[in-house]
């Protein structure tokens, strides 16, 4: 009984060192992205990937967040191609960064992923990507800084919710080298919407 109690506290540490670890590396890696972007050397994968498949992958980043927190993950991309061309990493980076945002700071409810094509010009499209939660809102005078790198929606020092502020700025500066941009809207008290177009 002693070692079983040891084994699940010991399971627990490491659990809890590996989360710390995977956050440590996501914040380098954004950090380093971010610099080659501000370098000019960031260059983009031209190949073609199946859409679900990067949907999927992102889902599976934030899945054991939101079921800890009892929210619904809604995907909405039945408009799509079964297949785009283009950067699938960087693609999966922006969605993963937006859905673990909307998990983080929605207690209850639910997420969701709506993606559609806004624009198709011969062999080229504009897709447009809304995360949608059901969380508190953010304050009109906190949404104007909210992509600034180190910038969040909560800058009070007994903040609940980690992170560093980077997500967001990565990912307007990935949508921007896909030839889009980003942005969101909300009302405290009806949720946000995040997105990006590229």
């Amino acid at each position: 009984m002693l070692f079983r109690s040891r084994d699940a506290l010991q399971r627990e540490r490491l659990g809890k060192i590996d989360g710390a670890a995977r956050h440590l590396l996501q914040v380098i890696n954004d950090i380093l992205d971010l610099s080659k972007i501000e370098a000019g050397r960031m260059t983009l994968e031209d190949i073609e990937f199946p859409v679900d498949q990067v949907v999927a992958r992102a889902f599976e980043m934030v899945s054991s967040e939101a079921a800890a927190s009892g929210l619904e993950l809604i995907a909405d991309t039945d408009h799509l191609p079964t297949w785009l061309r283009g950067d699938p990493t960087r693609l999966a980076q922006a969605l993963i960064n937006l859905l673990s945002n909307a998990v983080k700071f929605t207690p209850h409810g639910w997420v969701r992923l709506r993606a559609r094509i806004v624009a198709e010009e011969r062999h080229r499209l504009q897709l447009r990507v809304e995360v949608q939660d059901t969380g508190p809102g953010i304050a009109l005078q906190r949404q104007a800084t909210l992509f600034t790198v180190f910038e969040q929606g909560d800058s009070s020092t007994t903040r609940r919710h980690g992170g560093t502020g980077l997500g967001l700025a990565l990912t307007r500066h990935l949508a921007q080298l896909m030839g889009g941009e980003a942005g969101m809207h909300s009302q405290p008290g009806q949720g946000s919407t995040f997105w990006f177009t590229a």
